[in-house]
């Protein structure tokens, strides 16, 4: 091949790549959602409701009276404005301010002992309660009680 033929099929490919990136970023851009202004409000209760306020003990942003808790709930609806999902409000906040933000927390596997802990500590107490009965059961037979 010739040298002037690589470098147009170089630049020919450079203005493909800047082409598919334009059009990548635009649709990005009309990605966003258009809310109405119920819309908004109501979502925004609904996201404030599901976040824990980083200063307030066991209250969530909406009833929280923290200034930190008025600048988040300015910032969802920011967010909203500007036409960002409920899932893309909730995980920026969640990589400011970490998953104690989060009253549900994302299941992963630092937090399976959170989902999974009062199931096993339910079937723990039933086997233990079962065992229990089982050998006084056996202790009560070997006294000679009978049962019906």
């Amino acid at each position: 091949m010739s040298k002037t033929y690589t470098s147009t099929l170089v630049r020919l490919l450079a203005g493909l790549a800047i082409l598919l990136c334009i059009s990548m970023s635009a649709q990005a851009a009309s990605d966003k959602i258009h809310y109405t202004p119920d819309q908004i409000r109501d979502l925004g209760f609904e996201i404030a409701h599901e976040l824990r306020c980083p200063m307030s003990v066991n209250q969530n942003l909406f009833d929280s009276g923290a200034p930190i808790a008025s600048e988040l709930k300015g910032q969802i609806f920011l967010m909203l404005e500007q036409g960002e999902s409920k899932a893309e409000i909730i995980d920026f906040l969640v990589q400011r301010y970490g998953e104690k933000i989060r009253y549900q927390p994302s299941f992963s596997a630092a937090t399976a002992l959170l989902w999974f802990g009062p199931i096993l500590l339910l079937l723990g107490i039933v086997g233990v309660a079962a065992a229990l009965i089982r050998e006084q059961r056996k202790h009560q037979d070997t006294n000679g009680n009978t049962y019906e």
